[in-house]
Order: structure tokens, then C-alpha cells, then sequence
């Protein structure tokens, strides 16, 4: 059996399809945290032109892609998959790349709950979510 090695599951989760269209980027992560950017694009706007705010599913991607770059930071995750996500809005997202920052709260054996906060380029909290993954 291979082990797992962090660094190509990081590169997977950046070039997998959907996170490459939304351009995420693994800035660290490292013991159960992660630091995660999407930059800024009118492809992730709601319509209403440049001064709309960037989409709500854009979002949730961004924080539920910092949770799994914080579960699989931690040495003993081989595999995840997400169980559940709460993300409560705070504010719009304009013209602004965003910043998740992801830490993983509690874990079990097969169970991890991770905090995360995304803020824009002003320092604004976005949103904030509440992830529960599912590890072995």
C-alpha cells in the first residue's frame, strides 16, 4: 500500500476541474491548518455587472476546499469526504480576492469538525463555516 504524501494531494486538490475554474490556490497547511486564496474574477460574480458580490456557491467552495486542505494536513488522514457544512454570510464579497483560513477544531478516529473564516482583501469577514469531515 502507497502512503500518503500530502503534497500530491494538494496538487490534486488545485488542479482538480472545479477548485482550477474557481483558482484556488493552497497558500500553507500544515498540523491540521490551512491558509487558502481565490483570487478575484467576474466569472464568481452574482449578476448586476463589477459591483456585484461575489456568488454564495463561490463561497461555500472556497470554505469546504480550506477544510479539506486542513483534514488532509494532518498526518493520519488518507482519505476524506465531507459530511456536513454550515456557512452563516457576513457581509458581500466585492471586487476582492478572498482568504480562508481553516482550522481543524475537534477530531476523532473518523470524525473532524473545522472552523473556517474568509475575509476579503480589506480584512472584512466574508463568511465563516462550520465543516464536518469525514476521515480514515
Amino acid at each position: 500500500m502507497a502512503t500518503f504524501d500530502p503534497k500530491l494531494a494538494f496538487a490534486s486538490l488545485e488542479r482538480a476541474p472545479f477548485s482550477a475554474a474557481l483558482g484556488l490556490k493552497i497558500e500553507s497547511a500544515e498540523n491540521g491548518a490551512a491558509v487558502i486564496r481565490m483570487p478575484f474574477s467576474t466569472r464568481l460574480l452574482n449578476d448586476g455587472g463589477l459591483g456585484a458580490p461575489i456568488h454564495g456557491g463561490a463561497i461555500a467552495s472556497l470554505a469546504d476546499f480550506a477544510a479539506c486542505a486542513a483534514v488532509w494536513s494532518m498526518p493520519e488522514t488518507e482519505r476524506s469526504a465531507t459530511i456536513s457544512m454550515t456557512v452563516n454570510y457576513t457581509g458581500p464579497a466585492v471586487k476582492s480576492e478572498l482568504v480562508a483560513h481553516a482550522t481543524v477544531r475537534r477530531k476523532s478516529k473518523r470524525v473532524a469538525s473545522i472552523h473556517v473564516e474568509i475575509h476579503d482583501d480589506k480584512q472584512n469577514l466574508v463568511a465563516d463555516a462550520l465543516v464536518t469531515y469525514k476521515i480514515a
